[in-house]
């Protein structure tokens, strides 16, 4: 596909101009973003807010250009919303507990289902627009049962480290909006097994695999005997 001039970068892709309305999502590395762009397109049709594909070839997604902030970036300029933005985690999470994933997706080891699970549904990955928000990169999407998308979002939003003041002091009203409207009980199950598959990645640092401990141990207490 024909890109334009660069817009943005995030960790593995690159954002490009593509004419009025549209933007280019580029994996750096050439891997191929056909699946994302077709779990995308099943999250469309069935009513889950993201951005409209139009097309996808190889490392190429071509795509709406949502106008609009990132709840990461809102929550640092604005860290009176922050439970706010939690509580709209939790209805985006319910949401797409009602969606039902294409046979062909991938299941997702240790929570069995047929749900679409995102499994990096947090602040960074929401954009904020006139018209309500839109849930981007679609990466991790797998198929499974809903409480486990729930643990990650909670387990991100407890333990993943926070450089800005503001955002850290308001981190309890973040996580007490998302109890209040996540399904947080149906997540419990999964907590161990999604803190599992998050302190083995290579990317998380000592001081989160500590927090995520210190977590598990408050919210999925290993049982007596163990």
């Amino acid at each position: 596909m024909h890109a334009g001039s660069l817009i943005a970068a995030g960790l593995d892709c690159d954002i490009f101009q593509a004419g009025p309305g549209k933007i280019i999502r580029r994996a750096r590395e050439g891997r191929s973003l056909e699946r994302e762009a077709s779990v995308m397109r099943h999250a469309w049709r069935n009513g889950f807010p993201v951005p409209r594909v139009f097309d996808a070839d190889g490392p190429d997604i071509l795509m709406e250009h949502v106008e609009g902030t990132s709840m990461r970036q809102e929550a640092a300029e604005r860290p009176e919303r922050m439970p706010e933005h939690g509580r709209l985690l939790g209805e985006l999470l319910r949401r797409l507990a009602a969606v039902r994933a294409p046979g062909w997706l991938q299941a997702a080891d240790g929570c069995p289902g047929n749900r679409l699970l995102h499994l990096d549904l947090h602040p960074a990955n929401v954009l904020l627009t006139a018209d309500g928000p839109r849930v981007i990169d679609w990466a991790n999407a797998a198929r499974g049962a809903s409480g486990a998308d729930t643990a990650c979002t909670w387990l991100i939003l407890a333990a993943a480290p926070v450089d800005d003041p503001a955002v850290a002091a308001g981190r309890e009203g973040l996580l007490a909006g998302f109890r209040d409207a996540a399904d947080v009980e149906a997540a419990r199950p999964y907590l161990r097994v999604t803190g599992e598959r998050r302190r083995a990645d290579g990317n998380v640092t000592a001081e989160e695999r500590a927090a995520i401990d210190r977590f598990l141990t408050r919210e999925a207490p290993e049982p007596a005997g163990e």
